[in-house]
């Protein structure tokens, strides 16, 4: 039996496409990815995002949802670890 090697996307590189469109975004084998709208139709939110590495535990307010979110799952990994090497 003889494996198919899968193929990753095509990767392009044409720039006034990388620019007018948002490449990647079509699910579909059929169509086009969509065209990019003017920065005024899209909501303010967005481009307020952290698009870089989360942050540290203590960059982050402590009044803040994130702050309990990110605290939960830094003892979640904490105790993932302690219980790994554990045996009966």
């Amino acid at each position: 039996m003889v494996k198919e090697v899968l193929k990753g996307p095509e990767v392009c590189r044409d720039p006034e496409k990388l620019v007018s469109y948002a490449i990647g975004v079509n699910i579909y084998k059929q169509g086009e990815d969509p065209p990019l709208k003017p920065k005024e139709e899209y909501p303010e939110w967005l481009f307020q995002l952290n698009l870089g590495p989360p942050k540290k535990l203590n960059e982050v307010d402590p009044d803040s949802r994130e702050y309990w979110k990110r605290l939960r799952k830094e003892h979640m990994w904490r105790f993932n670890r302690l219980h790994k090497g554990k045996r009966f």
